[in-house]
């Protein structure tokens, strides 16, 4: 029985292609498909030929599925216990000797016929998705429509996906690819992963229809519980690929919001009919503009992790980190801070010049210590991106002054 590896190691020889003649591989992850199993593996040896090989990864199945596996003559490769489809993705992909892989649920609702459709556009592309437009009523639960169609919404407008069906069961990956996604998920969320992380990496991404089938045997998917698996993924990565939306943008806008507030605030109270607000409100709004500053600093945090992961940084990030903006804003911060500490030393040494009696600057005080903070808070940001300019700047546009200068 060949060995089980808990995710897809990129040391791992690549005997893919070149000295077996294998081309592809099949990844047929299984969890109690002994009824299923039978049909899909009969199908697949009509459609293939030498160049393909077929991997049964068992998810420690309790029934005849490794039987079915072993007597079909196919690689078979087996989890003591379940862990989860993700999982059993992953060891596949470990397990893998073929240059282009196709993933493909076990259940038979997927036709074996698409597989050398796939392997023909993975030549030129680094991901192929099947997307079941025929079928679907007919042979889908309703409940799981609706949530692939939401989920379908929420990858589109978050993440900017393209297409529809991103987490169909059937798909295929060039094996470099698959190495550079690192995929990390255990559960049906393995879909959602693959999908944000090579639209994160500008993979070539491609599709096209296929027919989705009666499903045969007992269906492994809890719509309630894995679609929360599901929905954790998807907001996961989008604090790590789209903290743009997430913190940065957010985050300024409220800090304008709250400028404003304090603007207005500063000439004096604010009374109407209806509500009153004094030095009290406008200490809260000076709070809220740190809280807002710093939620957008806390985004690019998170896009700076991306990058030490290995992803590439967003076009904003790059922009940020270059020496001109970083320079300037380190200037900026230092300058406010510098000046903001003088004025505070200034409003106490007045103060203790006039007999250090009822203190009526409480307005002077809460702007200045607003400033100094600020302004370290924009040092410090920008110190933080130095640690990273040599990665990101790698990622730089070409001007015209940087070839003149080579």
């Amino acid at each position: 029985m060949a060995s089980v590896m808990d995710s897809f190691n990129p040391a791992r020889p690549a005997e893919a292609g070149a000295g077996n003649g294998i081309v592809t591989t099949v990844i047929l992850p299984a969890l109690n498909e002994a009824e299923a199993l039978p049909q899909v593996l009969d199908e697949l040896a009509r459609v293939l030929d030498a160049h393909y090989e077929i991997l049964v990864v068992d998810d420690g199945s309790t029934d005849d599925t490794p039987r079915v596996a072993r007597e079909h003559h196919c690689r078979l490769v087996q989890h003591p216990a379940r862990r989860g489809k993700g999982a059993a993705v992953r060891t596949g992909l470990a397990n893998a000797r073929g240059q282009f892989i196709i993933i493909m649920d076990a259940d038979a609702t997927y036709p074996a016929s698409a597989i050398p459709h796939i392997t023909d556009l993975l030549a030129e592309n680094d991901l192929v998705r099947c997307n079941r437009e025929a079928g679907v009523n007919e042979h889908m639960p309703f409940v799981n429509q609706v949530g692939n169609w939401l989920f379908d919404a929420l990858l589109a407008n978050v993440h900017g996906l393209d297409g529809n069906d991103h987490l169909s069961g059937m798909y295929g990956l060039r094996r470099e690819a698959a190495l550079r996604l690192k995929l990390q998920s255990n559960g049906f969320d393995i879909e959602a992963e693959i999908g944000i992380k090579a639209r994160a990496q500008n993979l070539r991404i491609t599709s096209f229809p296929i027919q989705y089938q009666s499903r045969v045997g007992e269906k492994k998917l809890h719509p309630w519980r894995d679609g929360f698996t599901i929905l954790n993924r998807i907001v996961a990565l989008v604090l790590l690929y789209n903290p743009l939306a997430i913190f940065v943008a957010p985050g300024l806008a409220l800090m304008g919001l709250f400028l404003g507030a304090a603007f207005m605030l500063q000439r004096g109270p604010i009374i109407t009919p209806y509500f009153g607000l004094s030095i009290h409100s406008f200490i809260v709004v000076t709070l809220g503009v740190l809280a807002a500053f710093q939620l957008s600093v806390f985004g690019m945090a998170a896009a700076l992790y991306g990058v030490e992961a290995g992803y590439q940084p967003p076009g904003w990030l790059v922009f940020l980190s270059s020496r001109p903006i970083r320079l300037s804003a380190a200037v900026i911060g230092l300058v406010m801070a510098f000046g903001a500490a003088l004025d505070l030393i200034a409003i106490m040494l007045r103060w203790f010049a006039e007999g250090a009696g009822i203190f009526l600057e409480t307005q002077a005080v809460v702007l200045g210590a607003t400033v100094l903070v600020w302004g370290l808070q924009i040092l410090s940001a920008s110190l933080f991106l130095s640690i990273f300019y040599g990665r990101l700047q790698k990622f730089a546009p070409v001007t015209l002054g940087d070839l003149e200068s080579r």
